[in-house]
């Protein structure tokens, strides 16, 4: 190898060396100091961008459990409101209870009547003023919830409406108009919880009281009964009831009248407490049956024993909806804590897959850095020597 000043090949290649190793040294003490063996898209671009993406997930996941937590309070806030409708209907359901019993006088009936009222009025406030926030739960204004339990869009739980409280809702039952003999199975079924006295029809504003109705053990004979009880007022009322059975096997009770045109005169069938058929809206002398209303326990009266003997129905059915809203609110509690667990699960999952492609792996990169550092002193050490090798020229000119 010739002897040369101008150029010191030996130096530029040790040179060279020393520059890998100083690079080595640097991405070992950055990935040692970071704890990250991607610090940036140089390091790994496509284990970068899996890693983002990974990352994104991971702390989507994060946010959709915090979400289904809200999710569980909600319903926990609702159905510890229901707990207290509940606790409010069991008591008014004493009381009528109480009131049921003939020993009581118009004086203690009307103290019943006074705490029955404050417990309807305080299940009304509770029902309009539980919140969660800010959104009212329990006045049938929430129609409808979406909850995000998701990394990605479309991956949520619907809630359908929650069940309205209010004292006016609560029990109350709506039976859509119908024409002649056309009566749903479910009116029909209603009409076996009439009271024995509680049977009156009005006709163009004048009103009869009805008898003759007595405990029935199905629809057809309880309807049987209303329709003698009916016909044995014609030549006051001069409404007649017929009853029978249709093809489709439900029961159907139609009215006529004689007394009553087209002219806009009307007819009422009423069944106690809160329950009415109204007829507006006549054709051929034939009374149709208009739309009726089972109203809700904001009606409420225990100051007679058949209105008690009402009142007791009526809770049983509010019980009933309560009970049944609180069941679903608990099923729909263990679903989000079931959403919890498994996005527990995932972001565990996920985070692991994440941390495999940019953790820095220290025991590997603790051996990288021993050597690179070997090799950072070697290469210096080498430097300062190749860089000597042209003063052995000199001693050929001497």
């Amino acid at each position: 190898m010739a002897l040369t000043i101008n150029t010191n090949v030996n130096s530029l290649t040790a040179q060279r060396n020393l520059s890998t190793s100083q690079s080595s040294l640097s991405t070992s003490l950055q990935r040692l100091s970071s704890g990250l063996r991607v610090n940036s898209a140089k390091d790994d671009a496509a284990g970068l961008a899996i890693a983002e993406r990974l990352n994104s997930q991971v702390r989507g996941l994060g946010v959709a459990s915090r979400n289904a937590n809200d999710g569980i309070s909600l319903a926990q806030t609702a159905e510890g409101a229901l707990g207290k409708v509940t606790e409010s209907l069991q008591r008014i359901r004493e009381l009528a209870v109480q009131s049921s019993n003939a020993t009581n006088s118009a004086d203690d009936r009307k103290a019943l009547q006074n705490e029955v009222s404050q417990l309807r009025d305080e299940i009304d406030r509770v029902a309009k003023t539980t919140t969660f926030n800010g959104t009212k739960l329990l006045d049938g204004s929430l129609t409808g919830a979406t909850f995000q339990i998701g990394s990605g869009a479309g991956e949520n739980i619907t809630v359908a409406s929650l069940t309205n409280a209010t004292a006016e809702k609560l029990s109350k039952v709506t039976y859509g108009a119908a024409d002649v003999g056309d009566i749903s199975t479910g009116a029909v079924t209603t009409l076996t919880e009439i009271a024995a006295n509680a049977l009156k029809i009005t006709v163009d504003g004048t009103e009869y009281s009805l008898t003759g109705v007595k405990a029935a053990n199905s629809a057809e004979e309880r309807l049987g009964q209303v329709a003698e009880a009916i016909n044995r007022r014609t030549s006051d009322t001069g409404v007649t009831a017929y009853l029978s059975k249709e093809a489709d096997g439900d029961y159907a009770l139609a009215f006529r009248s004689s007394k009553l045109d087209s002219a806009g005169a009307a007819a009422a069938v009423s069944f106690g407490t809160g329950f009415t058929v109204a007829s507006t809206g006549f054709a051929d002398g034939s009374v149709s049956i208009a739309g009726s209303t089972v109203q809700g326990i904001d009606a409420l009266s225990v100051e007679t024993t058949d209105d008690a003997w009402l009142s007791i129905k009526q809770i049983d059915n509010a019980l009933d909806q309560v009970n049944s809203a609180r069941a679903t609110l608990g099923a729909l509690q263990s679903r989000f804590e079931t959403a919890v667990s498994n996005i527990a699960i995932q972001t565990e999952n996920t985070a692991a897959a994440r941390g495999r492609i940019v953790d820095a792996d220290f025991a590997s990169e603790t051996a990288n850095l021993s050597r690179s550092q070997v090799l950072q002193q070697a290469g210096t050490a080498i430097v300062a020597q190749a860089n000597q090798l042209p003063q052995q020229v000199l001693q050929l000119l001497r």
